[in-house]
């Protein structure tokens, strides 16, 4: 019993969980709103919105102005780069980065109810911060009364102390067994370790620099794109803003509607990818539960392995205990009575 507890307490603090459970918290609470269902929603609109956006200005509208402005593609592929280079450089680079982004959102909302029970480990209103201490509280407890059962239970007197500390045993492995079961401890471990599974290249310090990149591509064609394309293309085709914007949503709505809505479209993303690069710390200490290299299924196993023990040693001891207490001395007989 003593064993076990020291086991107990030794075991958070050897693999850190107190500041993984730490990460887990901050990751949670900086990503909750993300998982949120309108958030989500949102998400999938603007990212189908830009899709959109993307395949009728490839489609079409890239086709359909160098005619309306008297160039030949070529022409005005050379217009483009020497005038306006960040349109050209997000526009040839859209094929490549908008499918990052969509596995992106797609694994946002695949992991959604994974994330949901993740962020309830332990409990829906206990944070992840409890964790640890479901270890160090009963294995202090154990270890001290298990001390105390050795040093006093010596005497005859005190033996009710062992009984006591056995009891005791039994009780705490029957809550290391029934508690997680209870709690849906190993349902919410699995959903942990798909989470992480499914962003474990996303929040990685090479996986955040690469968001970031792809998003300042786009950013930067979305800020040259209104402040100075646009402008220019429609003092090229003759027409006044408004007369461009009723041209390009009568010719190419998806183009136009996309334009519309960057301005609000690219905070949200920004949002999204300052999230990623903010917690790939917390992410690298959630993925580490209870090790580097084991999953987070292997937590159940520290409270079912100890909790069998203690009950196993416990009944064990309370049994021999019984079975080995003095019999009353025979009276002695006296010549008398013979």
């Amino acid at each position: 019993m003593a064993t076990i507890g020291a086991v107990l307490v030794i075991f958070p603090l050897v693999t850190g969980m107190l500041s993984k459970t730490q990460g887990v918290e901050n990751l949670t609470g900086n990503l909750r709103s993300s998982f949120e269902p309108a958030a989500l929603t949102q998400t999938r609109a603007d990212m189908d919105t830009v899709q959109a956006m993307s395949d009728q200005l490839q489609g079409q509208t890239l086709r359909a102005l160098p005619s309306a402005l008297g160039m030949s593609p070529e022409q005005f592929q050379d217009f483009m780069g020497q005038n306006f280079p960040d349109v050209a450089s997000g526009i040839g680079q859209l094929n490549t980065i908008l499918p990052k982004f969509e596995g992106l959102v797609g694994g946002l909302e695949a992991q959604a109810s994974n994330f949901r029970s993740a962020d309830q480990v332990p409990t829906n209103f206990l944070p992840s911060t409890v964790v640890p201490y479901l270890f160090l509280i009963p294995g202090a407890v154990l270890l001290v009364l298990a001390a105390g059962a050795l040093v006093l239970g010596r005497e005859k007197p005190e033996r009710g102390v062992s009984r006591a500390a056995l009891l005791v045993s039994i009780v705490v492995g029957l809550v290391f067994i029934i508690a997680p079961l209870a709690l849906s401890v190993p349902a919410k471990a699995k959903a942990v370790d798909d989470l992480t599974a499914a962003f474990g290249p996303v929040f990685t310090d090479q996986g955040a620099a690469e968001v970031r990149s792809d998003f300042t591509v786009i950013e930067k064609m979305s800020t040259q794109l209104e402040a100075d394309t646009v402008p220019a293309l429609a003092g090229a085709l003759k027409m006044d803003p408004a007369q461009f914007q009723a041209f390009m949503t009568e010719n190419f709505p998806d183009v136009a509607t996309g334009m519309a809505q960057l301005s609000e479209i690219l905070p949200r993303f920004q949002a999204l990818v300052a999230g990623i690069e903010g917690n790939v710390d917390n992410f690298q200490q959630a993925a580490s539960i209870p090790t580097g290299g084991q999953d987070t299924t292997m937590l159940i196993w520290w409270f079912l392995v100890p909790g069998v023990a203690l009950i196993a040693l416990g009944a064990l001891g309370v049994t021999a205990g019984a079975g080995s207490r003095p019999r009353p001395a025979p009276r002695e007989r006296t010549l008398e009575r013979v």
